[in-house]
């Protein structure tokens, strides 16, 4: 295929990614289940720096609104219950893929949605994955703090999407 077509399709993919998690192409919302598991799994950043997402060996820019990164489900396991000791906070991605969560870098944000650092980007908790940290979340003089497993976190202040960075 000739570069320059490349280009101008992968500029104009019509790809969406709203502030509430949802996928849209063009003016439509994709529902299919396995286009969405496909379209979360293919998140990256482009070699400038921008959002995108492949599909096999394809692949387009993505319009972010707020942040690409979904965290559906989060699991903590305490010090007790694990070899080693240390508290294991994981996080499940909208992508399907398990990772580690660092409670610290929870953050509260516009509308009061959460949001956390993976793998250095900024990621939104899913409003089920938010309501189950609700147990843990408490309000203190200058903030929230979250309590997992004996250890206290202060929420700090999410400042909204980030400017382009190369990946």
């Amino acid at each position: 295929m000739d570069p320059a077509l490349l280009d101008r399709l992968r500029e104009e993919s019509g790809l969406r990614l709203d502030k509430e998690g949802r996928f849209w192409h063009r003016d439509g919302l994709v529902e299919h289940a396995r286009t969405l598991a496909v379209l979360h799994q293919g998140i990256h950043r482009a070699a400038d720096g921008r959002w995108a997402t492949r599909i096999g060996r394809e692949w387009g820019y993505l319009e972010v609104e707020d942040a690409a990164l979904w965290i559906r489900r989060i699991e903590t396991q305490a010090p007790a219950e694990r070899a080693g000791g240390g508290l294991l906070a994981r996080a499940q991605l909208a992508s399907g893929e398990w990772v580690d969560f660092d409670p610290a870098t929870l953050a509260s944000g516009a509308d009061d949605a959460l949001y956390a650092r993976i793998r250095g980007e900024r990621a939104r908790l899913t409003r089920p994955a938010q309501l189950a940290l609700s147990d843990a979340l408490s309000e203190e003089p200058g903030g929230f703090v979250l309590e997992l497993a004996g250890q206290r976190y202060r929420v700090g202040r999410d400042h909204g999407p980030e400017p382009l960075r190369k990946p």
